[in-house]
């Protein structure tokens, strides 16, 4: 997408009006807004400046920090940020924090110029760039000078993210309110996720990238699987999803897998199934070898590199399959292929009632339409999953 097309530099400006509209009209709720902001940004400041945090650096490399919030697959889309600033900033030292357990060590803990934190205490202020990344990014602290003296040629980068995050207004002030929004706004464009993280970042980004994660093949060797043709699955729940009355609207129906297992045993009775998962994920005893909640979160790659396919709804472990050899069936009920997919999968989409991610607040856990159970996914066949994988299996 061209971000300084006139067309879409209005639309955009139109996005920042409707925010601004529901306001307009309700003096209270404007001060009510302008109050929490300005409250939230001193209380930050406040407490970054004034707790027991290293000083920012005046010498010795650069420090560069990366807040990666959300889950699995919104760190694995940012690796993408953070691959390309270390491949410019090859003397920096990274910081890297991802709140869940054990993400951050397998996405980047190869690299001896890495550290991975292990909780959230820190400061931006103690880093010559701070850097939040989900799905867009955003700094949260820059110190050019450093810059200016020991790599003049990121300060471009520098800037170019600088204007362009200064270009999005107010749906940056707070990303976890407004991502709905600006994602809506940006799949009507026709864009997808990787063109905001590139525009926003100042570098440009490859979507279908040729990252490669290394692999601990000792990993298989330990679930028995050193040795097996097999293919792994994913009921599309993840460990962090709350459970409630009703099954997440992006999981495959139950009933559905059921159709799928019968469908595949029967045309490969060769090949096992390998069912991966966390504590949340409901077990089949249709899967040969069950895996749910007894792997750790490094264990992923090597499980998954090892299987001829994958199959899932949209999950973090279809956007950790990016960085690995191996091809998804994916299947999309209310994310857009669109916006989420990767060109080396099958991709299935549900058709017309489907698409809705973003429409309400809660549409993960329940339909924007009121159905129980969300009938989007349910439209995507089990024959049409199992011809979708044999596309996947003849190479």
């Amino acid at each position: 997408m061209n971000w300084n097309d006139p067309q879409v530099r209005l639309s955009l400006k139109e996005l920042q009006e409707m925010l601004a509209w529901r306001g307009r009209d309700s003096r209270l709720v404007r001060t009510a807004f302008a109050w929490s902001q300005w409250k939230k940004s001193f209380l930050q400041t406040l407490k970054y400046r004034l707790g027991r945090f290293p000083a920012a650096p005046k010498e010795g490399p650069l420090r560069i920090l990366f807040w990666l919030p959300g889950g699995l697959g919104d760190a694995a889309c940012a690796k993408r940020v953070v691959s390309a600033y270390r491949a410019r900033l090859p003397q920096a030292v990274f910081d890297i924090y991802v709140p869940l357990e054990g993400v951050g060590k397998m996405l980047f803990g190869a690299d001896k110029q890495v550290h991975i934190l292990t909780d959230k205490h820190f400061s931006p202020f103690s880093y010559d760039l701070a850097v939040q990344a989900c799905m867009a990014v955003k700094f949260l602290h820059v110190n050019p000078g450093r810059f200016s003296e020991q790599a003049p040629e990121f300060v471009p980068v520098l800037e170019r993210a600088k204007q362009a995050q200064a270009s999005l207004g107010c749906l940056l002030d707070d990303l976890f309110l407004t991502d709905g929004l600006l994602g809506r706004w940006l799949c009507a464009r026709g864009a997808n996720r990787a063109e905001l993280l590139s525009y926003t970042s100042g570098v440009p980004l490859v979507y279908n990238t040729d990252e490669h994660l290394k692999t601990d093949a000792s990993v298989r060797e330990k679930f028995g699987l050193q040795d097996v043709l097999y293919v792994t699955f994913h009921d599309g729940t993840s460990h962090a999803q709350a459970v409630g009355h009703t099954r997440p609207t992006r999981a495959w129906p139950a009933v559905r897998w059921c159709e799928f297992f019968r469908l595949f045993k029967k045309q490969f009775p060769h090949l096992k199934l390998v069912q991966l998962g966390g504590k949340n994920s409901p077990v089949y005893e249709e899967a040969d070898v069950c895996l749910v909640n007894k792997t750790q979160v490094g264990d992923l790659p090597a499980l998954l590199e090892g299987a001829l396919a994958h199959v899932d709804t949209e999950s973090g472990l279809v956007h950790l399959a990016q960085f690995l050899n191996v091809r998804s069936v994916v299947i999309f009920g209310p994310s857009r292929a669109d916006f989420l997919g990767y060109a080396k999968n099958e991709n299935l989409s549900a058709g017309s009632c489907g698409g809705c991610m973003w429409t309400t607040t809660d549409w993960i856990q329940n339909c924007p339409l009121g159905h129980v159970p969300a009938p989007c996914t349910e439209r995507v066949s089990a024959s049409a999953a199992l011809e979708a994988l044999k596309k996947i299996l003849k190479h």
